[in-house]
């Protein structure tokens, strides 16, 4: 009995955290692929974040799905809506920067297009503002953080725990503790894992400066 008071919270550790961090493996595995479909949805669609966020959904769906049925991907779609909703997850256009609408932007301002046609025939001088070549300001890139949720028990608080609070003598794997008011305070708050990834893909449209 001794013995085993001794090696069990070791024992269910090592476990749980196996368990949990399969999930995590599989769930960023998932938002790679999610975040690429997103940036294809949003290449042909004029960068806009409606667009991405419909090819996350679609993406990230089956996280949620359990059978193989239409209804069963739907639901997990809707999920995956209520959860950007929520404030759970964040789409962020990194490529083309405001800047390259200043260089290269046509129509008027908060509305403006970057060209997205005979790309090989156009100067490939960089902007003054943006630093980039319209050819470069036709690449997409999108930046994708999504609050994952931690299933496990046991394993999910000491997640929770070594991401929440600063490193110390008491807690030197510890990494935290994230911004207040981020998204990863959100996160780790309601028991989430944040996780990121990035996608570039060249427009297939005339990039809007709407987002």
């Amino acid at each position: 009995m001794t013995e085993f008071v001794i090696v069990a919270p070791v024992m269910f550790l090592l476990v749980f955290g196996a368990m949990q961090f399969g999930l995590i493996y599989h769930a960023k595995t998932t938002l790679n692929y999610a975040t690429f479909e997103a940036a294809r949805s949003a290449a042909v669609n004029h960068a806009v974040k409606a667009a991405a966020e419909s090819g996350l959904a679609r993406g990230l769906a089956p996280l949620y799905t359990h059978e193989d049925s239409v209804s069963a991907v739907q639901a997990g779609r809707r999920q995956v809506r209520d959860d950007i909703a929520a404030g759970y997850a964040e789409i962020e256009r990194l490529s083309p920067p405001a800047s390259a609408f200043d260089d290269y932007g046509q129509g008027s301002a908060g509305d403006r297009n970057i060209p997205n046609d005979n790309l090989m025939y156009r100067d490939p001088a960089p902007g003054k503002n943006s630093g980039l070549s319209i050819q470069d300001a036709n690449l997409l890139k999108l930046r994708v953080t999504y609050c994952y949720p931690l299933y496990v028990p046991f394993a999910n608080k000491v997640i929770v725990t070594l991401m929440s609070f600063a490193p110390s003598s008491s807690c030197e794997e510890c990494v935290g503790p994230p911004a207040p008011g981020s998204l990863a305070k959100k996160c780790l708050d309601d028991d989430r894992l944040p996780i990121v990834s990035q996608a570039i893909v060249r427009m297939q449209s005339e990039a809007s400066e709407a987002w």
